[in-house]
């Protein structure tokens, strides 16, 4: 049986070695940068459920023996697409990640003045993930400090 009060009463703490360096911690991710990585890991997703449904005989279009090597393109872009959404979630390889967003902003421009309101959106979140990459770029470069071996 428990009595109601077990556990109420604290004691402090025990004293900390003043002398013991604490760890370093990354600073928290940014809002901008769990969205962005959000977006482009269900942006891949997505794209790569489309593109099966497009092989599979839903898309009349894909059935050209042409259109075989573009549509494995597609899959390997959306592929690296979730990789790069992966590594932005994790604060790694910044260059690497705002290159791959550029070229994906680039292709989906390329697409908008077809009238693709689905090229439009994407263009628009593509968008917002480079200027997200490109304004915490400080977040990306963290490293913990390195300690003097002399102490």
């Amino acid at each position: 049986m428990t009595r109601r009060f077990d556990g109420a009463i604290t004691v402090p703490e025990e004293a900390t070695d003043s002398n013991v360096v604490p760890v370093a911690q990354r600073p928290p991710r940014p809002v901008s940068i769990e969205i962005a990585s959000a977006i482009l890991v269900v942006g891949g997703l997505v794209a790569i459920v489309g593109t099966v449904a497009a092989v599979l005989g839903l898309d009349p279009a894909a059935a050209d023996p042409g259109a075989q090597p573009v549509i494995a393109l597609i899959l390997a872009l959306n592929v690296l697409t979730i990789v790069i959404g992966l590594l932005v979630r994790a604060g790694l390889a910044w260059l690497l990640c705002i290159n791959v967003v550029a070229v994906l902003l680039f292709v989906e421009l390329t697409a908008v003045p077809s009238g693709s309101a689905t090229a439009a959106v994407l263009a628009i979140l593509d968008a917002f993930v480079f200027v997200a990459l490109s304004r915490n770029r400080g977040w990306f470069d963290w490293h913990p400090p390195v300690r003097d071996p002399a102490e």
